[in-house]
């Protein structure tokens, strides 16, 4: 894709701190640090020594909260937690994407045999979420409810759910002995859910929302600005990120093993990147199914005209949406 990474003189930051979180959605950001991609794009644009520190967090909510203390300078998580940040800091420290990220569904899987479908979930029933109400698999609940319910019927399940990370809502939901009777996830660990006999999937988001980019990589419009060359570095390594996935899933497989812990085997994994709901795009489609129905529940405040309001100019010279 077209970069723009023209800059003034001004020394660019030669110290980055990425914050990524759990599962293959994030394996073009795996492979660049895994393959030191990040160093490498610097280095062609003239900064360097530059030094890349990572962080894995849980959820949107601490992938905001990284990004303005400061912890963290550019951070990846879902597009309803960008877009609950980029409303918030409208006309401040404007914070944007930089890179489409994953375009994979998401399943909501179940371990309790009389639910079928979302129309059996009773408040016996508990849903993980790496973030209650705000994270994106919140919100495809809340708009798989809305579809099947009607207007008004969107925080029906949101009692339901509670907040536990990836790994932990897995072993929470296939070991059946706790509150944990279903969790919103993608293929990564749903598909090792399911390998149980007592997990079964009750929902697909593509059959609500069609296919979406639904995890970007965004940074503040400071860092944006003062740092032109190091972003255009970073969205390029993301670049090379995606073409490895393309061109070698068993190299890819690899990468990712050597990156997360993961009981999936390479081969596992090479299934699951040829599983067509997993996919990655860089530059973000679908995204206004989102940004529409964040607006008209009041989750956030400002309806955004286009995809390219809440992505910074080095995306936009591509087809998005």
């Amino acid at each position: 894709m077209a970069l723009l990474s023209s800059g003034g003189a001004r020394a660019e930051a030669t110290d980055l701190t990425i914050a990524i979180q759990y599962g293959l959605g994030y394996l073009p950001l795996m492979i660049a640090k895994n393959q030191g991609l990040i160093e490498k794009r610097a280095e062609e644009q003239g900064i360097g020594p530059l030094k890349v520190n990572w962080l894995v967090l849980n959820g949107g909510v601490a992938a905001n909260d990284a990004l303005l203390s400061g912890n963290a300078h550019i951070v990846s998580a879902g597009i309803a937690p960008l877009l609950t940040v980029w409303d918030k800091t409208r006309g401040g420290i404007g914070v944007k994407a930089i890179s489409g990220l994953d375009s994979s569904a998401y399943w909501l899987n179940s371990n309790n045999p009389n639910v079928r479908s979302i129309r059996d979930l009773t408040d016996k029933d508990r849903i993980a979420v790496p973030a209650v109400k705000v994270s994106i698999n919140s919100v495809i609940l809340q708009i798989a409810a809305e579809k099947e319910f009607g207007p008004g019927h969107q925080y029906d399940f949101e009692p339901l759910t509670t907040t536990l990370s990836p790994p932990d809502a897995t072993a929470a939901l296939v070991s059946g002995k706790t509150e944990i009777t279903g969790h919103i996830t993608t293929p990564t660990y749903g598909s090792q859910q399911l390998v149980h006999p007592n997990v079964h999937r009750i929902l697909n988001s593509r059959d609500v929302i069609g296919e979406a980019t639904l995890v970007l990589s965004y940074a503040t419009q400071k860092f944006y600005d003062e740092n032109p060359k190091l972003t255009a570095a970073v969205v390029k390594a993301m670049g090379d990120g995606f073409a490895l996935i393309k061109r070698d899933k068993a190299e890819a497989a690899r990468i990712y093993l050597a990156e997360e812990r993961s009981k999936l085997t390479q081969d596992e994994v090479v299934a699951l990147l040829d599983n067509p709901d997993i996919s990655y795009s860089q530059v973000p489609h679908n995204t206004g199914v989102i940004a529409d129905f964040m607006h008209r529940v009041g989750s956030i405040k400002t309806k955004p005209a286009s995809w390219k309001d809440y992505t910074f100019p080095i995306l936009h010279g591509e087809t998005g949406s």
